[in-house]
């Protein structure tokens, strides 16, 4: 009977973390923004492939306690009140100048789950005129990130080239899981010099989400799982 009730609970724990590893943080923001007018970011948590995020009470250990950065084209670092909604978090800037602004998020988690410690990170990229300046993958400083050209032409039927970084080398071998908004979902690997391409099918907003496991010692964990989204629009 022991054993049946400890198979169980194994059961019961691989699922749930499972379904952990399935969860991510990401932010929602229109990929084009103006000087001098404000722009509205949303924060959410849940499955990528689905349409369907946490509410707010339901969000793992202290997930929502994370902290929303903006890096302005010249590399200034600001960090950005967020007000609580039912489904998600909501929040505001207002670019002051033209280039690239990134907005980022790396949170990790203080619950330990299957040994493993949970980073996310998630970030989007505002374009504001045609300035190219702060369009660059190293703007944002999380540990692990996802980056596609915010100047890039994007459209359906044409290749889109992404990277990824990781501690601000540009990283191979990562798999990086392309959910598309009619829920098609394909996964690629960044190669050797870190980048990768998919091709797009449909026009809308796609979510981008790479992960790698990284193994430490003397922890009361063997490793961690840093999880890395980037919302794009495609037209």
């Amino acid at each position: 009977m022991n054993k049946l009730k400890t198979l169980v609970l194994s059961l019961i724990l691989m699922f749930s973390v499972n379904q952990l590893f399935a969860h991510a943080l990401f932010i929602k923001t229109a990929a084009n923004g103006k000087k001098g007018a404000a722009q509205e970011v949303k924060i959410f948590y849940g499955e990528p492939g689905e349409n369907q995020p946490e509410k707010l009470g339901d969000w793992w250990s202290d997930t929502k306690e994370f902290s929303l950065w903006l890096i302005n084209p010249q590399g200034e670092k600001e960090q950005l009140k967020v007000t609580p909604k039912e489904d998600h978090f909501v929040a505001s800037f207002t670019p002051a100048a033209d280039g690239v602004y990134t907005l980022s998020i790396s949170h990790t988690v203080k619950q330990i789950a299957g040994k493993k410690q949970y980073q996310f990170n998630a970030a989007a990229l505002v374009s504001v005129g045609k300035a190219n300046v702060g369009n660059t993958a190293l703007a944002n400083k999380a540990d692990l990130g996802v980056f596609v050209d915010a100047l890039a032409s994007l459209k359906t039927g044409k290749a889109i080239t992404l990277s990824s970084h990781f501690k601000a080398q540009p990283t191979g071998d990562v798999e990086v899981s392309v959910f598309a908004p009619k829920g098609w979902t394909k996964q690629v690997k960044t190669g050797a010099d870190g980048k990768t391409t998919f091709i797009p099918e449909w026009p809308g907003t796609y979510l981008l989400e790479a992960g790698k496991n990284e193994k430490v010692e003397g922890q009361a964990f063997e490793s961690i799982e840093r999880i890395a989204t980037l919302s794009i629009a495609v037209n």
